[in-house]
């Protein structure tokens, strides 16, 4: 019984762990490459789209919400959308 309550609770908090890595940023977008699929905010954040998402007909100056987890030092982004 006690390690299927700590089984209940690693689990926890391995979930937790997860979605406390997820990071939202709102701004504006600076500039844009295709080849590399990135983004550079107006704070100069760099960001990488990743899952299919595409930088095309995103315009420099768009004001975006963008939500991004860090993996291996990037920043990749799992959704962006025009900020209201």
């Amino acid at each position: 019984m006690n390690k299927f309550i700590a089984g209940i609770i690693a689990l926890g908090l391995l979930g937790s762990v997860s979605a406390a890595s997820a990071a939202e940023m709102t701004g504006r977008v600076m500039t844009t490459d295709e080849a590399t699929n990135t983004i550079i905010m107006e704070n100069g954040t760099v960001l990488e789209l990743a899952g299919g998402l595409s930088v095309k007909g995103l315009a420099p100056g768009t004001e975006v919400v963008v939500t991004y987890d860090e993996k291996d030092g990037k920043n990749m982004v799992t959704d962006i959308a025009p900020a209201s």
